[in-house]
């Protein structure tokens, strides 16, 4: 495999759907987010990266830290902060953070870089690292001894808002994927694709918050994107929050989606699951390995309907009554037995049975 064609391989045909900062089960960049966030499905997690005084990495978004009356880590404050450059790396690792503790039984503490890699090492997700520009050569340094201890360096990206940040990587690395991210709402140019052509092995990242229009921004960005997919450079969009909008940008090209929550484990290849119907009336069933599905269906004209499709129940214990079909690409097999014409449609499957009297069972590949 040539080095140049290393992410395009890797993730071809796969979308990288990656846990993003919360999934509002435990405080960010704490190793408790990233161990359910692997649990839940993602196929990435993402972790923000900062350097201490004493020349340390731990996994922190802002600038700093703000401690509340008890002095725990609380909603930050950038007019009231201890800035993570200003402290040590021991007393970072002492303190708390004072929110979700109810939902985790206990208050999760800073994590380190070297605990976010080795999480992503042993639950075989990819490292989304986000790098936060300060000291950069060291910060550099100290990233590539840690993916390098646990053998990662092939298994991660490394994102920055900064052309200056991914070159100095680059330095290091001639096979870690780099990304881009675009400042928030900014359009993509063509200066900005020219500029990171030399890297190669490189993606971009439009950025938007989820009750954004996606829309909009790829359209802003529509003739950049076109230069950009030619050279095969990835198109990642953090973030997207509906159903429709992900769907729509995968039609697009997009490889990739900054998620807080998936709907649809990763993990899945297909699924399975069972229509009968006996007297005119139809039901659903489906099990799938610690996974309840439930939908709602309906029979009219001779077809079955076959939508909404939730996970009533699951061995993780936290991810209950998700919708099932958010999917990491659109079904591209359907099969059912004892045959009978089925398709997929506006998030629906329509199986038409003719009303005949039977249980049907449905695979689909994903």
């Amino acid at each position: 495999m040539e080095k140049k064609d290393f992410h395009h391989c890797k993730f071809l045909n796969q979308i990288m759907n990656t846990a993003y900062s919360s999934i509002d089960l435990a405080p960010i960049n704490t190793a408790e987010h990233y161990l359910l966030a692997a649990h839940l499905g993602f196929n990435a997690l993402k972790g923000d990266v900062r350097i201490t005084a004493d020349d340390q990495l731990v996994m922190c978004h802002d600038t700093g830290i703000t401690r509340d009356e008890n002095g725990r880590i609380g909603k930050f404050d950038a007019n009231n902060q201890l800035r993570f450059i200003d402290l040590d790396y021991d007393y970072l690792m002492g303190l708390q953070y004072s929110g979700m503790h109810e939902k985790l039984g206990h208050y999760a503490k800073v994590s380190s870089f070297d605990t976010f890699i080795r999480i992503c090492k042993e639950t075989g997700k990819i490292a989304y690292i986000t790098l936060r520009d300060q000291k950069i050569p060291e910060l550099a340094r100290q990233v590539m001894q840690t993916l390098r201890k646990y053998h990662m360096e092939s298994w991660c990206v490394v994102n920055s808002f900064t052309l200056e940040t991914l070159q100095e990587i680059r330095k290091r690395s001639d096979i870690i994927p780099l990304s881009q991210v675009q400042k928030y709402k900014s359009l993509l140019t063509r200066e900005t694709v020219d500029a990171l052509l030399p890297l190669g092995n490189v993606m971009i990242t439009l950025f938007q918050y989820p009750d954004s229009d996606p829309e909009r921004l790829w359209k802003g960005s529509e003739d950049a994107i076109a230069y950009a997919q030619s050279f095969g450079i990835p198109i990642h969009m953090a973030q997207v929050g509906a159903y429709a909008d992900y769907c729509h940008l995968i039609r697009k090209g997009v490889q990739g989606f900054h998620l807080y929550r998936p709907i649809f484990p990763y993990t899945r290849k297909d699924i399975h699951f069972t229509v009968t119907l006996k007297d005119g009336d139809v039901s659903f069933g489906n099990i799938l390995l610690s996974d309840q599905y439930e939908a709602k269906v309906s029979l009219a004209d001779g077809i079955v309907t076959v939508e909404n499709i939730c996970c009533s129940g699951s061995g993780y214990g936290f991810d209950d009554g998700l919708p099932a079909l958010w999917m990491n690409t659109l079904p591209y097999g359907l099969d059912v037995q004892p045959r009978v014409p089925i398709r997929y449609e506006n998030n629906r499957f329509l199986l038409e049975t003719a009303e005949a009297d039977g249980t049907y069972t449905v695979h689909v590949n994903i």
